[in-house]
């Protein structure tokens, strides 16, 4: 059997638990705090791993741990994770995540936290000082093959978990465990761009680890106002911006921008593009049709697309949106990004298109 946690973020638990019980159907999860999960899988579960757009971060195979102090934690988890980062080659890289979760009333204190994370990497580098070296200490790192991700979960000061994915069980689960503490991923401000959706694209951007390259073509669809085009136009790609209303006039004007008015649902390119993007506000069902269109078409090597829900519903359209992906054959992430509301944002490539997608 095996166990993992997951983690959500706040008003998400029903759809994590709705997600977890179509995806591991022989699985029992179980709520343990106000942002965990306990899913304990079958046998028959344990080989899927499908796409889970409500959990912002899994543990696999938490280890209870328990300490009274900063030192002791530190002596503690270091007890339980030397032996196995010292079983992977010295070079082998691998990142380590303190995190605070489930109940705020029962967490240690921020302040705590930082002080575990410098005394277990202070005891690290004292019993064996050449595994740091290999340390990814950046989360925006875009992830390196074989890479372990280290997880100290602190539900209470005196009490956590310890979970060690090593390089195949992060590559396994890479759609779902992130390389970002927690699964957060924070996006600047920026007044420049028209409207606030922007940040959205940002955030897939840097959880993939890719960015829209200078001289690349974008499909932009229902572009109106223009925060998706303004980010690839700032990233030197040209645009061609499909939306039945113009976008903000200096974007209008701008000589990299294209600007088709009509039918976003309808439109496809007369050669492929190296991106579509697509925020358009619609029918669940209508943008899901919408990127099996692109991909059975093969009209573009990346893609970035949200499905807004309606009300409470949304799981079907995922498990359909899931379908579409798979059947694509490439590399996806379906994921409720940190600065989405009622709704879900998928990215990936095509088969063609080199390199893992990351979240």
């Amino acid at each position: 059997m095996t166990s993992r946690l997951y983690c959500h973020a706040p008003g998400l638990q029903a759809r994590l638990l709705g997600e977890l019980r179509a995806s591991f159907p022989a699985g029992e999860h179980v709520v343990v705090a106000t942002d965990l999960v306990r899913s304990t899988l079958a046998p028959a579960d344990e080989a899927r791993e499908p796409l889970l757009a409500f959990a912002q971060q899994v543990c696999p195979e938490p280890l209870p741990l328990s300490a009274p102090s900063v030192s002791a934690w530190a002596r503690t988890a270091a007890d339980a994770l030397l032996p196995r980062l010292a079983a992977r080659p010295a070079d082998a890289p691998w990142r380590l995540h303190v995190l605070r979760v489930g109940d705020p009333a029962q967490q240690p204190g921020p302040r705590r936290a930082q002080l575990i994370e410098a005394a277990l990497l202070a005891e690290l580098k004292e019993r064996r000082r050449r595994l740091l070296r290999a340390r990814v200490p950046d989360p925006a790192t875009p992830r390196a093959p074989g890479e372990a991700i280290v997880q100290l979960a602190l539900s209470a000061p005196d009490a956590g978990f310890l979970s060690i994915a090593d390089g195949a069980t992060a590559t396994r689960l890479r759609r779902v465990l992130s390389r970002f503490p927690g699964g957060a991923c924070d996006v600047p401000e920026d007044r420049r761009p028209p409207a606030r959706a922007y940040r959205k694209l940002l955030e897939v951007e840097a959880r993939w680890g890719l960015r829209i390259a200078p001289g690349e073509t974008c499909a932009d669809l229902g572009a109106a106002p223009g925060s998706w085009s303004w980010v690839a136009l700032e990233r030197g790609a040209r645009v061609t911006a499909v939306d039945r209303a113009p976008l903000r006039a200096d974007l209008m004007a701008h000589a990299a921008l294209a600007f088709v008015r009509g039918d976003a649902f309808k439109w496809l390119p007369e050669a492929p593009v190296d991106w579509l993007l697509c925020d358009v506000i619609a029918e669940p069902q209508r943008s899901v049709e919408l990127l099996a269109r692109w991909l059975d078409a093969r009209a573009c090597r990346r893609f970035v697309l949200t499905v807004k829900f309606k009300g409470a519903e949304g799981d079907g359209v995922l498990r359909e949106l899931a379908d579409v992906l798979h059947a694509s054959g490439g590399e996806h992430v379906v994921r409720h990004l940190d600065l989405n509301k009622n709704e879900a944002t998928a990215w990936g490539q095509v088969r063609s298109a080199a390199g893992l997608v990351d979240c």
